[in-house]
């Protein structure tokens, strides 16, 4: 075997263990939290989402028609808020994920929610989860599907 045959081969080999390690997440959804132990680096009592979706729909195209405007405390968590516009000719469904995140960034917890607007339409939406917010919670529109 020549060395570049030797080479191929441990590229393909390499290939292959990468993806077998893939596997799918769950799919967008409201998330489960750590039990009521306390998580280092977080206040106490604020815990840290255990079902992060890792494969959220997002799609640049739709990304753009849709504005996370609010971002503020709900009872028994947090809520993100903001419109869906279509400046199509058909009516247009959007899925719409927001994961609620510490100022450092990990994740307390994720909503997502479905917006179907009619054409040259806005619509609001309005995604919530339940968790106990950090001082600094942050909302990040993570995909529009």
């Amino acid at each position: 075997m020549t060395p570049r045959h030797s080479r191929f081969l441990l590229g393909a080999a390499a290939g292959l263990l990468l993806l077998t390690g893939c596997t799918s997440g769950p799919t967008p959804g409201a998330t489960a939290t750590h039990p009521a132990t306390d998580v280092a680096g977080l206040p106490k009592g604020v815990q840290q989402a255990t079902a992060v979706p890792t494969s959220v729909p997002n799609t640049p195209e739709l990304r753009k028609n849709v504005t996370l405007a609010a971002c503020e405390k709900a009872d028994g968590g947090w809520q993100a808020s903001g419109t869906a516009t279509n400046p199509g000719d058909d009516p247009a469904d959007y899925t719409v994920t927001v994961f609620f995140t510490t100022d450092k960034g990990t994740v307390l917890g994720t909503a997502d929610t479905k917006v179907t607007v009619a054409p040259g339409e806005k619509k609001p939406w309005t995604v919530a989860a339940h968790l106990t917010p950090a001082p600094t919670t942050r909302c990040v529109l993570r995909g529009v599907g």
